[in-house]
């Protein structure tokens, strides 16, 4: 008679069994769900603001940045006005982003680009290699021509690539790394021709 009780207990947590297997699976893929979302939500670092209207800094439309061509990714991108607000960038979403504070393309100085690791934009920027060419065309159709000659990953703190240089160049940078902790960059010297 026992052996008829331990026998039905058995049954029970047989049944049972994957019952809790699946319930404990379940619940162990929702909390690390949540532990990615808020870890990519902590660490998401600029917000995105097209109606901001200190962003305008340039009166004239002719000497604007206006698009880059980037032949190695086959892309052509548009280029609106970008600024660092609250230690956090004010991008476009679908192109890319013109630090008005730093230098105007084929001028001394660093010119800043920044967009979103995104397909349409600069996703896949980590293929531009040294000797690549990079294309800058104004609001007046005057182009400058920029050819790589450093590529690096950064840490997000490392502000000093956004510093003035004593060179006409131009510094392309977006977001990598797992859930964006780092930044890629592709430095540029201006070509005369």
């Amino acid at each position: 008679m026992a052996n008829t009780k331990s026998s039905s207990g058995e049954e029970q947590v047989k049944t049972l069994t994957p019952y809790i297997r699946y319930s404990l699976s379940l619940f162990l893929i929702l909390v690390g769900s949540f532990f990615l979302f808020y870890a990519a939500y902590s660490n998401f670092d600029f917000r995105i603001n097209l109606d901001n209207p200190k962003a305008t800094s340039v009166q004239n439309p002719q000497l604007k940045v206006e698009k880059i061509y980037i032949p190695k990714l086959g892309r052509v991108l548009y280029v609106s006005d970008g600024e660092v607000a609250d230690n956090r960038w004010v991008i476009s979403p679908t192109g890319v982003s013109y630090l008005t504070t730093s230098a105007e393309p084929g001028t001394k100085g660093n010119s800043v680009i920044y967009g979103h690791n995104t397909i349409s934009v600069l996703g896949g920027l980590w293929r531009v290699g040294e000797g690549d060419d990079i294309y800058v065309v104004m609001g007046n159709g005057q182009f400058y021509k920029y050819r790589v000659f450093e590529r690096k990953e950064i840490d997000p703190s490392a502000v000093d690539i956004l510093s003035q240089t004593p060179d006409s160049r131009l510094t392309i940078y977006t977001c990598s790394g797992f859930l964006d902790s780092a930044r890629f960059v592709v430095i540029s010297r201006l070509q005369t021709t």
